[in-house]
């Protein structure tokens, strides 16, 4: 009995030890600071995250929302077809464009989330392109997710599977950001629905 009792309170200190270590390490945020970053961002507001993320476009699609994004702040005209919404309250925008004349649309959508740990925030950027109505998949489309940090006031990469969005929400898959509610929708190609239910740090697909 008396060995016995031993080898459970060996058991449970090993344990305790191992418990804080998975902890720490499931934290998302660690590190992050070595990670590269996007840029500053010294007021975190929805207009200010979207402006340094388009400050510096890399690649043709954010070229294009840098454009219309200047529309919007200098209060100047869009072209034909082309919107921009901005719910600042909700911390939500979204840049659409009307079918062009080979079929094709688009919404790109952004907005943020207050972290649990009141430390950090995450800003996300979803890209939709749709043909003639239906989802259409392209080197532009998907979601991407970075995380701020309050101290820095810098706008970081990060793991994506860190934040919960690992292999089963990548490929032909098409998502929602919500501008009300914290979830976002994930619509899959076989017709199936599901969410990335905000957890406080991260999403969990439900």
């Amino acid at each position: 009995m008396k060995t016995r009792t031993i080898i459970l309170a060996a058991a449970a200190m090993l344990l305790m030890s191992v418990i804080p270590s998975v902890a720490k390490a499931q934290d998302p945020f660690k590190n992050l600071t070595e990670n590269g970053d996007v840029g500053t961002v010294k007021t975190p507001n929805i207009e200010n995250f979207v402006t340094t993320y388009l400050s510096d476009p890399q690649d043709e699609h954010q070229s294009f929302l840098h454009g219309m994004w200047k529309k919007y702040r200098k209060n100047e005209p869009f072209e034909n077809g082309e919107k921009v919404t901005v719910d600042a309250k909700n911390g939500y925008v979204c840049f659409e464009t009307a079918e062009d004349e080979m079929g094709y649309s688009s919404a790109t959508e952004m907005c943020y989330w207050n972290c649990d740990d009141k430390k950090h925030k995450l800003f996300a950027e979803n890209v939709i392109v749709t043909l003639n109505g239906k989802p259409a998949f392209t080197e532009f489309t998907g979601l991407y997710v970075f995380v701020y940090d309050n101290a820095t006031q810098k706008l970081y990469f990060i793991d994506q599977e860190l934040l919960g969005l690992g292999d089963e929400v990548r490929g032909e898959v098409t998502f929602r950001l919500p501008q009300k509610g914290k979830d976002i929708d994930v619509f899959f190609s076989d017709g199936t629905q599901k969410k990335l239910a905000w957890n406080g740090k991260g999403f969990t697909l439900k």
